[in-house]
Parts: C-alpha cells; structure tokens; sequence
C-alpha cells in the first residue's frame, strides 16, 4: 500500500509540475532569448529525478536509476566483446568490478595498455552500478584510440552502498582494488588513473588523499572528477541559484549523506567526507574536473580547484555552459556538445602528450 501510494503521489505531482516546467522554459526563452539555460528536456528530466527521490522508496530509485544506464541498448554480443567480470570479493579488504575493454575476452588487465582508468560511479553513495555508463566507457575507449591510438582500459568498481555498508566502506573497496591493480598485478601507478561522478567523484579525492596522507603510498597518476560532489554542505550560492535547474534534490542529498556516514559519528565538514576542507592536497596527482554552469556544485568544484592550484597540484577545470549534473556521462543529459567535448578533454588531458 505504501508502494501504491509513493507512485500515485510521483505521478500526481510530476502531472502538477510538468506544465510549468514547460511554461516556465517557454516563457524564459521568449523573454531572455540569447541567454542559454538548460533545454526542455533537460528541465523535465531534473524534475522527474528530484520528484523520484522525495517521494520514492530507497529499493525502487534504486532500479529506476540501474535502467538509465539501458538507455543506449548494448547486444549480449557487444557486451560480451567489451566486458568481463572480476571478482575478488574473497579476498581481505575484497571487491568486485568489471574490466571494459576492446576485445575483452582476449585482454589481460594492464597488458599492452596505456592507461587503466579506475572508475567510481555515482548515485548519492546509495545506488547506481559499476556498468550504469557503459556505452559512455565504450565511447571514450573508441574515441581515444581513434585520436590518439591510445590502449585504454577501464576498471568499474561495483563499491558496496550505503546504508547497507556505510562509511568507509565504498572508499577501501577502491583503495583495495588500487593495491590489487599495483601489488598484485604488478602495474606501475603512472599507468593508472581514478575516474569518478558525483559521489564517485568525492570517493575517487578522499580515496586519493588518504592513500597519500594516511597509507603513504604512491598515488595514480591523475584524478578525474566529473560533477564531483566536494562538500558536505550545501551553503554554497549555487544550491539556491541552480537548484531549480539541476536534477539533484537537497533534501535527497542531506539523506543520502546520513546514510552514508552512519554511526560513524562524524561531521559532514570532516575532511574525510569533504575534501573542499582537507588542508594537506600537495601530494595529489595531477586533476582534471567538469562542471555544468547549472549544477548545485559548481559553486564548491570551482574552490576545490582553486584550493588545489594553490596547494601546487596542476588542476584543470572545464565548466560546460547551460548544462546539469553529470551531463558529461549521460549523454542524453547534456547540450551543446558538452558530452563530446568532455571526451576530447579528457583524451587530451591523459594522452596530449607522448603516450609511453
């Protein structure tokens, strides 16, 4: 009956907003034409996923967020050519993932490649799964040997979610499935990159910091952080300004939050859980991040660069103009190219130079 009543009450008020969501867009492009802002469909989209999250049970936004990642139908055979899982969940600190790559059945992890890219998704530490952007791994694998006859593949962590493991466990998954990749299979760091949306965005800087500053250990090469949430926080001007744009709730990300910290008593300002308050950044690799201009973070991804650049750590950010949270992996989601031109950057952030 409860199930009943969450989706009665999604459909109602989605059959509520959704008009005005299209009055509002129609009469902002009429009054303010020049001025670019988020399409149409962008806008219905946001609505739909933040009306989800108020009012749908965890398990249920759970398998509605899974089947975004089917959007772009991919074969058996395709997947078969391009996926294989791994699985070393036996092991201590264990994981599992999947490796994505060209002719995968006959590849060996870290074999004749240029670059492993360690990929942590997104979805508020609570949901989402490793092969979510599947057809975007594919995209940026092809489009990468194509420019630059690069040999990439991409490690996609299935981390254990939130509140069934709470913190740290999403981040030793990825610092475990690190040590695997160096220690166990010999693979030297300058060979190795950690990728992240969201929330995996904040996995991939914590996991890097505490390898660093707590473990000791030689870093990877490089960090991507795509729409990468930095702060705990939500006192940043963006989160007024954007959040009738963007598709993430703040009371979704407050929950989501809690969930994630658990019974770990500590604060959202705690370093741990938001780098933008780490004061000791100057042994990270080299940072590449992206932004849409109508994200709730954008505010907190432009001072977590800045801090970085001052902490001497070569950083780069992209911020893609009328775009929403995590426009750079879904491509449905994104506009003026933005989805494309983040593979170039990134293929020119990892490979512009001599590829070894």
């Amino acid at each position: 009956m409860d199930l009943i009543l969450s989706v009665l009450s999604c459909a109602l008020i989605l059959a509520f907003k959704i008009p005005l969501v299209i009055l509002a867009y129609f009469t902002f492009y009429f009054f303010k034409k020049g001025h670019k802002s988020p399409n149409l469909f962008q806008r219905i989209s946001a609505t739909i996923f933040k009306t989800f999250q108020l009012y749908l049970p965890l398990w249920l936004i759970r398998k509605l967020y899974n089947s975004c990642g089917t959007l772009k139908i991919i074969s058996h055979e395709q997947k078969k050519h391009w996926v294989k899982k791994l699985d070393a969940s036996n092991e201590k600190n264990g994981w599992e993932g999947y490796l994505i790559a060209d002719d995968v059945e006959h590849s060996e992890i870290g074999k004749d490649v240029d670059m492993i890219i360690l990929y942590a998704h997104g979805g508020g530490y609570v949901c989402g799964n490793a092969l979510i952007f599947l057809s975007t791994f594919i995209d940026w694998i092809k489009a990468w040997k194509l420019s630059y006859g690069a040999r990439t593949q991409i490690l996609s962590l299935e981390y254990r979610l939130a509140p069934e493991y709470s913190f740290p466990a999403s981040r030793e998954n990825l610092v475990a499935c690190y040590q695997w990749l160096v220690n166990e299979k010999k693979i030297s760091p300058s060979k190795i990159t950690f990728a992240g949306d969201s929330a995996g965005g904040n996995l991939v800087v914590t996991s890097a910091i505490h390898l660093v500053n707590q473990l000791h250990v030689v870093p990877p090469a490089a960090l991507l952080l795509i729409s990468p949430c930095v702060n705990g926080l939500t006192s940043a001007q963006s989160f007024i300004s954007n959040d009738s744009f963007d598709c993430i709730n703040i009371t979704w990300f407050h929950h989501c939050l809690e969930l994630y910290l658990g019974d770990s008593n500590l604060p959202p300002t705690c370093p741990m859980i938001s780098p933008i308050f780490e004061n000791k950044l100057s042994g990270l690799p080299k940072v590449w991040a992206c932004v849409g201009s109508y994200e709730v973070f954008l505010d907190d991804v432009k001072l977590f660069i800045e801090k970085l650049l001052s902490n001497n750590v070569k950083a780069e950010l992209t911020i893609e103009d009328a775009n929403i949270h995590a426009y750079a992996v879904e491509k449905l989601l994104s506009r003026n190219g933005a989805y494309d031109n983040t593979i170039k950057r990134i293929g020119e952030f990892l490979y512009g130079e001599n590829i070894n």
